[in-house]
């Protein structure tokens, strides 16, 4: 079996997790480790085990000498676009981390040139690929509760404690950061995509975020559908799972997600009462992110457009940057705005 050969950019804890996960996959070899300084370069061959001549001070670098088959992006947000323009200028698939970017127009502009080159561009939105949100697609595809008419969502986690990272530092970082998950998963279950949002965001007097780590972000849908996101950042009590816990109701009852478990229910009196629990089989965290590996591979191998490219996940940064300009003015914004 012939292996894509990949360029690891990003050399930090979520970089170690892709390592792993690369390092595990029959059809993967990381030919190149990328970190600007000489102390992470060390830390990784030390740590990880990654010989030293795989290892580069640039992009450019590990390009002309590795050449890699792909650009796995695991860089804070900010990078994203160098990353980005210098892959595809040497004609180079991307698999980036989310978000795709922190500016929306940097990530209009990335993808405009993947498009260009004629690149493969997908972005890591793992948690539509996790099996809730698939099983629950799969549900109001089969109209099971009717047509939807409003979602809600509670998040509370104790998200980005630890001081110093760029998690606690920037403002609005868990909006962008775990709102583009949510949001993204939003956009798949519903198959759907808002018209406009509002929020209203704070921080509480305990949190350790310079930035708003608490809001209530309400999508607006045609035809009347609402999507309502609750969310805590700071959260020192019971926590919610990572997916959150999801309300879906139709005209023929509810589809709530519950600590992980899935249920269909129907409790008006206008029809006899029912209560069922839909198998979900669980599948460990590395798994999803090994699945979203397997989409960018397939795709590559298929010559087709993969789940999450940059072009479809424009309209998640969309309805982010959205949400993130509502927040700091305080009104409704139009997503066509963006």
């Amino acid at each position: 079996m012939s292996l894509f050969k990949g360029v690891l950019v990003g050399l930090g804890s979520h970089g170690r997790y892709w390592n792993t996960i690369c390092s595990d996959h029959s059809e993967v070899d990381l030919v190149g480790y990328v970190a600007r300084t000489e102390t992470s370069r060390e830390r990784v061959a030390v740590q990880w085990g990654v010989p030293r001549e795989r290892l580069f001070a640039s992009l450019q670098e590990s390009i002309e000498r590795a050449r890699p088959d792909f650009v796995l992006d695991v860089t804070p947000p900010q990078a994203h676009r160098e990353v980005a323009l210098t892959s595809f200028s040497a004609g180079l698939p991307v698999l980036g981390e989310k978000p795709m970017s922190d500016s929306f127009s940097d990530a209009r502009e990335m993808v405009e040139a993947g498009e260009r080159a004629g690149c493969m561009h997908m972005i890591a939105q793992q948690k539509r690929f996790e099996p809730q949100p698939r099983k629950t697609r799969r549900l109001i595809e089969d109209n099971v509760i009717g047509e939807p008419g409003q979602l809600d969502i509670s998040f509370y986690v104790p998200w980005a404690d630890s001081p110093g990272t760029h998690y606690v530092k920037e403002p609005f970082m868990f909006l962008l950061d775990m709102g583009c998950h949510h949001f993204d998963t939003i956009r798949y279950v519903l198959d759907a995509d808002p018209e406009g949002v509002q929020v209203i965001s704070w921080n509480l007097p305990w949190g350790w975020h310079q930035g708003d780590a608490s809001h209530v972000a309400v999508f607006d849908f045609s035809g009347g559908l609402r999507a309502v996101h609750r969310a805590m950042g700071c959260s020192v009590g019971k926590r919610t799972p990572w997916t959150g816990n999801w309300r879906i109701e139709g005209p023929s009852g509810s589809i709530t997600w519950e600590d992980d478990r899935v249920f269909v229910t129907q409790e008006h009196r206008s029809e006899k009462p029912r209560r069922e629990e839909v198998p979900v089989k669980a599948i460990a965290a590395d798994r999803v992110k090994a699945s979203v590996l397997d989409e960018f591979l397939s795709a590559l191998k298929e010559g087709r457009e993969p789940e999450c490219s940059g072009r479809d996940n424009l309209k998640t940064m969309a309805m982010t940057f959205a949400a993130l300009e509502s927040a700091r003015r305080g009104r409704r914004v139009s997503i066509s705005e963006k």
